[in-house]
């Protein structure tokens, strides 16, 4: 069984069909640019879909905070807020004020997005907008932060966190199907995960405790 669709190094899951001609018209229309060939290719993937990548992002003092920007917007007909692409810029035009040109396309599990600056300064760079935490968390970089160039190099700096792994194997996974799955996003985002002891011993002995639950 596979359970994930496959985009270069990328498991998505949960993609919608691959959008229509007249819905990237009006996304193009709205954004007031031509979407880039490279976020075209991905789109027709991707649209709508879920992945479990991290993201370093520059916490401005020489280090990165580590973040997924996991769920991508659609590119079906959208209002306000929706997870699509039309209605992301639409309130983001509205409450940040966000200049023409400037598509939103994915969004972490709070109010932290990536975005495609297509102005001629930005060129198709992808920036981020990290939301500002409670100062009781600690302090983090906020605001808008440049991540990549290119979507392109935006999405291959995307990888598979060993400590998301990791907790994932040990708190989240509980039947044998969601371990199946979790072996194939690994053959796709992370190919030597075996060769990683630390990994491969928990995969193992998870393994076993389902084999044996299962038995019960």
């Amino acid at each position: 069984m596979t359970y994930y669709t496959r985009y270069r190094h990328l498991a998505l899951d949960g993609a919608k069909p691959p959008p229509t001609a007249q819905q990237i018209a009006a996304i193009e229309a709205l954004l007031e640019a031509p979407l880039p060939p490279a976020f075209l290719a991905f789109l027709q993937v991707a649209n709508g879909a879920w992945s479990d990548y991290t993201c370093d992002v520059p916490d401005g003092e020489g280090g990165v905070e580590k973040m997924g920007f996991n769920t991508f917007f659609s590119a079906e007909e959208g209002d306000f807020c929706d997870e699509t692409l039309i209605g992301e810029m639409r309130a983001a035009r509205q409450h940040m004020a966000m200049p023409v040109k400037i598509l939103p396309f994915a969004r972490d599990g709070g109010n932290s997005m990536v975005f495609l600056d297509l102005t001629p300064e930005g060129a198709g760079r992808v920036m981020s907008y990290v939301q500002e935490l409670p100062e009781w968390t600690g302090k983090r970089a906020h605001g808008f932060i440049e991540l990549a160039p290119s979507f392109d190099a935006w999405l291959d700096g995307l990888y598979i966190d060993r400590d998301t792994v990791l907790d994932e194997l040990e708190h989240s996974v509980s039947a044998p199907a969601h371990l199946e799955a979790m072996a194939e996003w690994l053959a796709i985002g992370m190919p030597g995960w075996r060769r990683d002891a630390g990994i491969a011993a928990l995969f193992a002995l998870k393994q076993v405790e389902l084999c044996v639950s299962g038995q019960d």
